[in-house]
């Protein structure tokens, strides 16, 4: 089945199924960032009232010119250490990602990767950022990288990997993903949502080639 195969409907719904995702992916790396939650985080930016105001409104879902404004606060923090860097950076990059801002969160993951290579969320986020902004092949790589590296929820860079692969015509590879996304997390919607509709269009593919008139 090649890409021409999918209804024009469906092939104009794949930069809105990135978006959801990548909001998804957004939304867990914050409350994995969330300095309420975590000890070892207080420790680190304890100190700074701006760093816990920018962690906290990521948690609530805060996207405002307010929360930027307290991270980026928080990154001039003269005691700041690499580790606290790192989570107002990841929160900041959160905070654009919902804003749609794009380019500005690929740069905040950017210098997370930079600090640290091996942070899989951070890798994972820049994946679904670069989904929204049509950057299909860097973003395959961003989203295998974190695969590779462990991330914690691999069945949303699973799904991730799916859109981009689809958006290249790579339809093979798409349901792959997604078949793989659906059995790590089985009661997963997005996933299982898509891999109803290749179905129907598999069905829809075979029907008009029955219907088409023998030679």
């Amino acid at each position: 089945m090649i890409r021409a195969e999918l209804p024009r409907r469906i092939q104009n719904a794949l930069p809105a199924l990135a978006v959801t995702l990548a909001l998804a992916a957004a939304a867990t790396m914050a409350h994995a960032q969330d300095p309420r939650g975590d000890p070892r985080a207080m420790t680190i930016i304890g100190n700074d009232s701006n760093a816990r105001r920018c962690g906290a409104a990521v948690v609530d879902g805060n996207s405002s010119d307010a929360t930027v404004e307290f991270c980026t606060r928080a990154l001039g923090y003269s005691r700041i250490t690499r580790e606290g860097r790192i989570q107002v950076l990841v929160n900041r990059g959160v905070t654009y990602l919902r804003r749609q801002q794009n380019e500005l969160a690929v740069g905040d993951f950017d210098a997370v990767i930079a600090l640290d290579p091996s942070n899989a969320e951070a890798h994972l986020n820049r994946g679904a950022t670069l989904v929204q902004l049509q950057r299909y092949g860097p973003a395959i790589a961003s989203l295998t990288e974190a695969l590779g590296l462990g991330v914690r929820e691999p069945h949303k860079a699973y799904f991730n990997r799916g859109i981009a692969r689809e958006s290249l015509g790579d339809l093979r590879g798409a349901y792959e993903d997604y078949s793989t996304s659906l059995q790590i997390e089985p009661d997963w919607g997005p996933a299982s949502a898509e891999l109803a509709r290749f179905a129907r269009a598999r069905r829809a593919h075979l029907a008009t080639v029955l219907d088409e008139p023998t030679p």
